[in-house]
């Protein structure tokens, strides 16, 4: 489960395939928690978060009037899937590894 700034796990930050069903503006606050978190714990899964937010912009219907602001989103969605995949080449780099100190 994510921790996020206001000491508060929310799990379905990590459930939430597309959250289409929610308001753009909850969708924009939730996305901007999720690239705070993305920067102090530097998780993968929370790039694929994020990505998830962007592609929910993008596609929503409240949203879908204004062009330029939907393609910034798929631009944001495909920003964070490259940061996503260079977190997870990171994590299989580093898998199996001994930390330092502990030989």
């Amino acid at each position: 489960m994510q921790q996020f700034s206001n000491g508060t796990a929310d799990p379905t930050l990590a459930l939430d395939a597309l959250p289409l069903h929610l308001p753009p503006e909850q969708l924009k606050a939730r996305l901007a928690g999720l690239i705070r978190a993305s920067v102090s714990q530097g998780a993968a899964a929370v790039a694929e978060a994020v990505v998830r937010h962007f592609q929910a912009l993008s596609l929503h219907p409240q949203l879908a009037a204004d062009l330029d602001q939907r393609a910034a989103y798929c631009r944001g969605a495909q920003h964070w899937r490259g940061l996503a995949a260079i977190g997870e080449r990171s994590l299989n780099h580093c898998a199996g590894q001994v930390p330092a100190g502990a030989h």
